[in-house]
């Protein structure tokens, strides 16, 4: 028998809607929904209706909770978000961390009176017993409270070149001689005062967090524990190696230490569990967050070799682990927790708009540490040693600057995005160089640097230069098989694609020379934390071709011809001065030329000689023994250089820089 089944036209599931993102877009779509699927249950969907009160706080519900959702979404994402404390934290993530403000930098002058003396020729000298060794950081300010720390040691016994001291007779007695002479140095300063706090820990806190409180923290010196512990800074809680420094002396480095001189400290890789994060929160505070307290080995000074990587991994088989340079011993440990000790942390606050100080208002001196003590002096002497430390002045000729507020949202988004498009690693030529000029001065000085990124040249290549010209005026160098001149090679053999870093360095007189070992160790060991993995580098002592300079100029008339070529000669001098050459370098005859014509009375240049000068060719004269073919490299009033990197100087400008006047 056959049998009739009703037919249902309603869907056999409900369809629910999820683009609804408002109030009225709720309620308009569960009125819609309840119409549909509830036609003969609910009719009544005027404003006044009860049924209409709890399908609006549904809707009221979902508006609140569609907000949360999206704005939940915006603040994970760092080009959106808004709210500091998320900013910071995806600043954080992609490795960049806040900076709570900036430090104002600048110089400072440095006086001191000294009693005078005569030497064995006569000559009045300043005293020797009196002359002030200033340790690093006294502490100097303006009168509206603005506090400065000198960035290295002010010794008024040091005359140099790099370091020179300005000598003015400060007192005469009746018959006119000096009895006392006014000492004056320069020292670099940056914004900031010294504060130390103690805090008390006692149990062990995972991850804890010390708050310093004041808002404006530049700096870390130190963070130390009860036991003298030494804490490290590091970038992460995971990074056990750090770089840090030791004293050149011969305990530590042996044959390194006679370059103590220019190189006072050698870099060295040390593993430590003590280690902690300085970080900044959203109300500016800084705070340091200490590792876990899992587990805690010995510190100890590592030489990074292909034996030591991963000697940490469990298992050999495992070879999809990623080798971090700065953990290679794949230790799992995030650092020690200090538990039940006291806790110093040595900081300094201070930066801001109100550091930048004009010039002429850096006056007081508000704390300074001395190297100078009484032993072995005579009463009256330890007087006059007391009356020649409280003569210390000091004060800035140009005014201070660089200093600013902490960083605003806009700031830390884009230097967190920066900060990731350069990953902290050496990738460009430009990276190298900033890297390498970034060098802190006591692990030495790198005075010019060139970075070529192929290896076209010939790095053993140990002979004299000798220029030659092609027809594209392109300088070349060929070698001189009658002598040989040694440079230094820090050679990376295993890597044919390395990088060819070429330096040299001053002396104590700020001339030219190659660099020691002590700072080529130094500096190999600094750029390692930076470099990609696959880059070598070759540090390579650079070329320094010495050269003089001879000219003559006709004067025009009622000018005095003497002062005239005075003028000239320092105008050349001021074209030639070392801080504005570097590697590679050509020399522009015809800018020489003008730059001498603009000088007051000059009416013509009428020539222009430039020589290479070496010892051979100055009766045994102390300058570089590299030979360059000056004329076969000149073309068109220019003087190219060697492709192998060089750099032309004038060692004595005040003698390699004569003229004549017609």
């Amino acid at each position: 028998m056959a049998t009739t089944t009703q037919k249902s036209f309603q869907p056999k599931s409900k369809e629910v809607r999820y683009l609804n993102k408002d109030f009225s877009q709720f309620r308009d779509n569960l009125i819609n929904f309840a119409k549909y699927y509830f036609p003969n249950t609910y009719k009544d969907f005027t404003d006044a209706a009860p049924g209409m009160m709890f399908i609006e706080m549904a809707s009221y519900v979902g508006d609140v909770l569609s907000y949360y959702t999206d704005y939940v979404f915006k603040e994970g994402l760092l080009y959106n978000t808004t709210e500091r404390k998320n900013i910071i934290a995806l600043a954080k993530y992609l490795g960049y961390t806040t900076k709570p403000a900036r430090g104002a930098t600048g110089k400072i002058n440095v006086y001191q009176v000294c009693p005078a003396i005569s030497d064995e020729e006569g000559n009045y000298i300043p005293d020797d017993r009196y002359l002030l060794s200033i340790k690093e950081n006294m502490e100097v300010s303006n009168n509206v409270g603005s506090a400065f720390l000198t960035s290295e040691p002010v010794n008024f016994a040091v005359n140099t070149s790099l370091s020179p001291r300005i000598v003015s007779v400060y007192e005469r007695d009746d018959t006119g001689a000096p009895t006392y002479f006014l000492l004056q140095k320069v020292s670099n300063v940056r914004s900031g005062r010294i504060i130390t706090k103690t805090f008390n820990v006692n149990a062990m806190q995972p991850f804890l967090r010390l708050y310093l409180g004041e808002e404006n923290v530049l700096e870390i010196i130190s963070v130390v524990d009860a036991d003298n512990n030494k804490w490290y800074n590091v970038d992460f809680l995971a990074q056990e190696m750090v770089l840090t420094d030791v004293p050149n002396n011969d305990a530590y480095e042996g044959t390194l230490a006679q370059y103590r001189g220019t190189v006072p400290y050698i870099l060295n890789y040390l593993k430590t569990s003590r280690r902690f994060t300085a970080n900044v929160d959203e109300n500016n505070r800084t705070y340091l967050e200490f590792g876990a307290g899992t587990d805690g080995f010995a510190d100890e000074i590592i030489n990074l070799s292909s034996q030591q990587i991963g000697v940490g991994l469990s298992n050999i088989n495992n070879l999809n682990l990623s080798l971090d340079p700065s953990n290679f011993l794949k230790n799992d440990t995030y650092g020690l927790a200090p538990q039940n000790t006291t806790i110093t942390i040595t900081y300094t606050v201070g930066g801001g708009y109100e550091s930048n100080s004009p010039s002429n208002s850096v006056i007081n001196i508000d704390l300074v540490e001395m190297d100078n003590t009484t032993e072995g002096l005579l009463p009256e002497e330890a007087l006059i040693l007391n009356t020649v430390q409280n003569s210390l002045r000091v004060n800035n000729d140009e005014a201070t600057v660089g200093g600013a507020g902490p960083e605003t949202d806009e700031d830390i988004r884009q230097n967190a995005i920066a900060a990731f498009a350069a990953q902290n690693r050496i990738v460009t030529q430009e990276d190298y160089l900033a890297r390498v000029y970034a060098l802190p001065a006591k692990y030495g000085s790198v005075a010019k640097s060139q970075v070529i990124t192929y290896n076209s040249l010939d790095i053993n290549q140990n002979q004299i230069l000798v220029g030659t010209v092609n027809e594209a005026n392109v300088a070349t160098v060929v070698n001189n098989d009658t002598q040989n001149y040694f440079r230094k090679i820090a050679f990376d053999r295993s890597n044919p694609f390395a990088v060819n870093l070429y330096i040299l360095s001053y002396d104590e007189n700020k001339h030219l020379t190659t660099p020691n070992e002590a700072l080529v160790t130094n500096l190999l060991t600094y750029l390692r934390k930076y470099r990609i993995l696959t880059d070598g580098i070759n540090v390579i002592d650079g070329y320094v071709i010495n050269i003089g300079v001879e000219f003559t100029i006709t004067v025009f008339k009622g000018y005095n011809k003497k002062d005239v070529l005075l003028n000239a000669i320092s105008a050349a001098q001021s074209f030639f001065s070392i801080d504005k050459w570097e590697f590679s370098q050509a020399i522009n005859l015809s800018s020489l030329k003008l730059e001498i014509a603009k000088v007051e009375g000059v009416q013509t240049v009428v020539s222009l000689n430039i020589k290479n000068l070496t010892p051979l060719t100055t009766n045994g004269g102390v300058y570089s023994p590299v030979e360059y073919d000056i004329e076969a490299a000149t073309q068109n009033d220019m003087i190219f250089p060697s492709i192998d990197p060089s750099v032309f100087e004038v060692k004595y400008l005040d003698q390699d820089i004569k003229g004549t006047v017609l």
